[in-house]
């Protein structure tokens, strides 16, 4: 069997290859590659060796307090086979958890699948917020007494808009503004045929309503969830995959100077995209600090599963882009982005190469993406041994972060929680 070395040498070497036969096309980019270099000892972060099982659940979601503790969202089915979103906190950083309680007021009503997942996003004080996809509309609820209930939901698609609502994406600005975004069917008369439009729901009362909505784009595809983040200045970024008449996916960004209300075209990340009729169910990830924009996505251009970043230092006018973020990890998807101390960190799902020839089960993996600089070598997060899918990574205080994803097991999926420590923090 081949062993991880010689893979990342193989890995490596096809990157360069891919880097060069592009250059003439992207003259008009910066694109880069990897060397993975790792850090001094290799290790990103220290994890404990058997994660948390939070429950029979999907798409966990974790908040984490200035006092570390923790709210978690998973959607779970009842007993009926319908999905309902739950909640659980934690006092002692995950250790136990309190009994879950249903949050969406309909029962059954969540429709969580894919990227199509509910999401949890905190608020000013003690307040939190919930918005997923009912099966036709975008939903939202929010909890002002820390997690001890949640209000009734309300809808943020418009009354009466026609056509799906679905792959919802949700932040909170600088100023408290909260932002859904999401993919929408109400223009397919005038969309390329396939293709969904961008809308974007606003709430400058923490939620309490949510105004008119706003269309950010057409022809988006149709099933590859969205992003948004903000600069320091309140400057709103969203990304999102653009489809072309001739089946051509390509990353773009777009931004809004006045928190919203209108929009800039979409500036494409690459020159080169993805030509495939069909989505590929997988959507761009983005995060801002100091001055740097970055963007991570999967991408199967070259007939291998390939994660590419980019960092921007000009507003989202420019990219550098680096290939090969995923080193030598098969099947790599689903890359997301948290930024800790200035640099992007990506949590991704992929397969071992070594093991079972490349065909264990996938697996949660973590890499640094620095605001300048290579990218580290591609470090395995510990799982319970069913399949991961989804990841998602969480900062908390004192060195500490988190990643939550979604194992696929024969007793159905679970709502998974694995702890560590930033490698440069333990003793």
């Amino acid at each position: 069997m081949q062993t991880l070395a010689k893979h990342k040498i193989l890995a490596l070497g096809a990157v360069l290859t891919t880097a060069l036969a592009c250059a003439g096309s992207e003259s008009a980019m910066n694109r880069s590659t990897l060397d993975n270099a790792p850090s001094s000892d290799g290790v990103l972060a220290h994890w404990e060796e058997k994660p948390v099982l939070i429950g029979k659940g999907s798409g966990p979601q974790l908040l984490m307090k200035a006092s570390e503790g923790m709210s978690l969202l998973y959607a779970a089915m009842d007993e009926t086979g319908r999905q309902n979103l739950m909640y659980q906190s934690s006092h002692n950083i995950g250790d136990t958890f309190s009994k879950p309680y249903r949050v969406n007021s309909e029962p059954g009503e969540i429709s969580s699948h894919g990227e199509n997942n509910p999401l949890l996003r905190p608020g000013a004080g003690i307040g939190m917020f919930a918005a997923w996809d009912s099966g036709k509309d975008i939903k939202f609820s929010r909890s002002m007494n820390f997690g001890r209930s949640f209000t009734p939901s309300i809808q943020v698609n418009d009354e009466g808009a026609q056509g799906y609502h679905s792959f919802q994406t949700m932040e909170v600005g600088p100023d408290g503004t909260i932002y859904a975004i999401w993919l929408d069917g109400r223009d397919k008369d005038s969309n390329i045929p396939g293709s969904s439009s961008l809308y974007l729901g606003r709430s400058t009362d923490r939620g309490a309503t949510f105004e008119k909505n706003i269309r950010i784009a057409g022809d988006v595809c149709p099933c590859c969830r969205p992003a948004i983040a903000f600069d320091e200045k309140g400057k709103v970024f969203a990304t999102w995959r653009t489809v072309h008449a001739d089946n051509n996916r390509v990353v773009v960004v777009a931004s809004s100077e006045d928190k919203g209300l209108t929009w800039s075209t979409g500036t494409p990340v690459t020159a080169d995209g993805w030509k495939i009729n069909g989505c590929p169910h997988s959507g761009p990830s983005m995060a801002y600090a100091d001055g740097t924009l970055f963007l991570a996505w999967y991408t199967g251009a070259t007939n291998e599963a390939v994660l590419r970043a980019a960092r921007s230092s000009d507003g989202g006018k420019s990219f550098e882009v680096i290939e090969g973020v995923q080193g030598a990890v098969l099947d790599a998807n689903h890359p997301e982005l948290q930024m800790i101390d200035g640099d992007a960190w990506a949590i991704f799902q992929g397969r071992d190469p070594d093991s079972k020839s490349g065909w264990g089960v996938t697996e949660p993996w973590l890499v640094k993406i620095p605001a300048k600089g290579s990218v580290s070598a591609p470090q395995k997060v510990p799982s319970l041994g069913g399949s991961v899918s989804y990841p998602l990574l969480h900062s908390g205080a004192g060195g500490r972060i988190y990643a939550t994803w979604t194992e696929l097991t024969d007793e159905g999926p679970l709502a998974v929680l694995c702890r560590g420590r930033l490698a440069n923090e333990r003793p």
